[in-house]
């Protein structure tokens, strides 16, 4: 295997590289629903990573696991989270911790693993994506890793500039992104562009850029997110196929194809802004 943190270091600026013995004790793998049971490698649909962001000020890794994770979990799949102490979690670091991660989970038998992430931890995800074949699926919403518009202008656009790369170099991983209207984080524009990197790549994606009623940065660890897209990514995660035309209608997963059916037969259109645009080589 390639030197994992040379490879992250090239694909992005990160903040300072912490390699030691104590950082990666500073991070861990727990289940997301400490109180319910999980159903191990042999029953679960695969394992579903959820990474938090980070603050400034505070530690992120006892924020609340977002509610649609539970949707996720009912849907068969084991659910985790991935903390990490601020003094620790650089995106290099962290990214090469997360990819270890992955392989333990597959190592004891998950057939799939995918990657959930917020803001932070939509960065890490994707750079996990971009160093190992064995990450399946990459659901992410309001990536950021370089501060607010109001806060740390100087490097904003970061959000924006040092996010395409990372969409460039996903390796095989099926990618599902959500950015949110009043996100003071995002530069703007990146959903088209998004949409047009993932095409090139012929990857299967779905991006869902500022969907109506979900406003703000932390719009997906609302209820109503899990609500409106919760089964939306179950299937997206799940799906044997996706192909041209993927989207989320209502809160179901539309895999793109004539003979693929909605998992609910009853979901209609929620227009463009939910679908991806595959070519058709990739069918």
């Amino acid at each position: 295997m390639m030197d994992l943190r040379k490879f992250l270091l090239g694909i992005v600026a990160a903040l300072p590289l912490c390699a030691s013995a104590e950082a990666h004790d500073a991070l861990w793998i727990d289940s997301a629903y400490a109180n319910r049971p999980l159903l191990g490698p042999s029953k679960a649909e695969g394992a579903v990573i959820w990474s938090h962001g980070r603050s400034v000020d505070s530690e992120d890794s006892t924020a609340p696991t977002p509610p649609y994770m539970q949707v996720l979990q009912q849907g068969g799949w084991d659910t985790f989270r991935f903390n990490r102490m601020r003094s620790a979690d650089t995106l290099a670091n962290s990214a090469e911790g997360l990819v270890e991660e992955v392989h333990r989970m597959k190592q004891r038998g998950y057939r799939q693993v995918a990657l959930s992430g917020q803001s932070f931890g939509g960065f890490l995800a994707l750079m996990a994506a971009d160093a190992s074949d064995e990450v399946d699926s990459v659901m992410i919403t309001a990536p950021a890793a370089y501060g607010s518009f109001s806060e740390y202008y100087a490097s904003w656009r970061n959000n924006a500039t040092k996010l395409y790369p990372l969409l460039e170099h996903v390796r095989h991983a099926r990618v599902m992104v959500f950015f949110f209207h009043g996100d003071d984080f995002d530069p703007g524009g990146r959903g088209e562009r998004s949409r047009a990197i993932l095409a090139a790549r012929r990857l299967p994606f779905v991006v869902i850029d500022q969907p109506a009623m979900l406003t703000s940065h932390w719009a997906a660890s609302t209820p109503q997110f899990a609500k409106l897209y919760g089964g939306c990514v179950l299937g997206f995660l799940g799906a044997a196929r996706i192909n041209d035309g993927a989207a989320c209608r209502d809160d179901t997963f539309w895999a793109g194809t004539a003979d693929a059916l909605p998992l609910h037969s009853t979901a209609t259109s929620s227009g463009g802004e939910d679908t991806a645009t595959l070519p058709l080589e990739s069918r």
